[in-house]
């Protein structure tokens, strides 16, 4: 490039003389901008057209010396992007930090969920291994104080009140060889020496062993071993759900405690609606007295499956750092493009 002082002298030509010529760009041609020419073309309104639109016109801008010169038409398309026209690169800079800042929320929300789950792990934990608690009879120990008492160790003694027996499901469980079955989960009231009734979520069994005709049992006295549970807490899917329990048809979808009740004919009705056991270890004692057990066709829960969990603290704190990530890269596009966008000259 080449300047030349406009204050020189300059030879008649018949018109402006040209300052400086691009020699990448061809037609593109520098000249001297007088003082109006500044003002009028500093108060005209900025157009961004697309090139077609100005196929064979003359597009005029305002340049400094300072600046590279660039092609016309690549900075008509440069200037068509979002956050270059008047006051877009606020807006660009407003909704990138306003989705980082949501991003980052869903952060800060699984670290939350991260320490509610150690606190409800180590809680489960701390209980599991606490002396168990024998109930012969009411009132319930949890009576009234079921939260001081949920994932205790109980102990029972009673018979099971087969007649009363209940299905949760369809819902699928394992077979001895880890395979997946269809089945249901099997809530069967046990009746304790006083007469009182709590019930005992047995566990899991197979579609084909439901009905009682494939499997008669006899009543006989059982000591059960279990865990103090509420039952399944009811989520926005149950509660808005059409499917429902049905107490009065016997049919139940989800384990609530307070529904089971209204068919364990309980006299203590009161104390079975507040939580049931599930069982982790039923023995017959006639098959004590024998020296053997029957097998049966449930699969019951271990102690250490209160621990487990789908998306422990772990997960959380992955998922946590995930969010953290993306809300970063979100932040660190919109400030380069930001301040691209505020160096960039018309």
């Amino acid at each position: 490039l080449r300047l030349v002082n406009p204050d020189a002298p300059v030879e008649e030509k018949g018109g402006k003389e040209v300052i400086v010529r691009s020699k990448t760009t061809t037609g593109q041609v520098l000249w001297p901008a007088t003082q109006e020419d500044i003002e009028i073309l500093s108060n005209s309104k900025l157009l961004y057209p697309a090139p077609y639109e100005v196929e064979g016109s003359v597009i005029i801008r305002l340049v400094r010396l300072s600046d590279p010169v660039t092609s016309p038409v690549g900075r008509v398309m440069r200037n068509r992007q979002f956050g270059i026209r008047g006051n877009e690169k606020w807006q660009l800079l407003a909704m990138g930090v306003v989705c980082a800042g949501a991003i980052y929320s869903l952060g800060f929300w699984q670290i939350r969920r991260m320490q509610w789950k150690q606190e409800l792990i180590e809680m489960r934990r701390t209980r599991l291994a606490m002396p168990r608690v024998p109930v012969k009879g009411s009132p319930f120990p949890w009576k009234d104080n079921v939260e001081e008492y949920v994932y205790r160790i109980i102990e029972l003694r009673g018979v099971f009140d087969h007649r009363r027996e209940m299905h949760i499901g369809p819902r699928p469980g394992m077979d001895d060889d880890g395979n997946t079955v269809a089945g249901f989960v099997c809530v069967t009231p046990l009746r304790l020496e006083d007469g009182s009734t709590v019930m005992v979520n047995r566990g899991h069994i197979p579609a084909d062993r439901a009905d009682q005709a494939t499997r008669p049992e006899m009543p006989a006295w059982v000591r059960v071993r279990g865990v103090l549970e509420e039952g399944e807490i009811p989520n926005m899917v149950g509660q808005y759900a059409r499917l429902k329990n049905r107490p009065d048809r016997n049919l139940f979808v989800y384990l609530i405690a307070e529904e089971l009740a209204e068919n364990a004919g309980a006299r203590n009705h009161e104390e079975c609606k507040q939580a049931l056991v599930t069982a982790t270890d039923v023995l017959y004692e006639d098959d004590f007295k024998a020296g053997y057990r029957r097998e049966l066709p449930f699969t019951m829960r271990h102690k250490e499956d209160w621990l487990l969990f789908w998306a422990d603290e772990h997960t959380h704190f992955n998922y946590a750092c995930q969010w953290f990530g993306l809300g970063t890269l979100i932040l660190s596009m919109t400030v380069y493009k930001f301040i691209e966008v505020m160096r960039w000259r018309y």
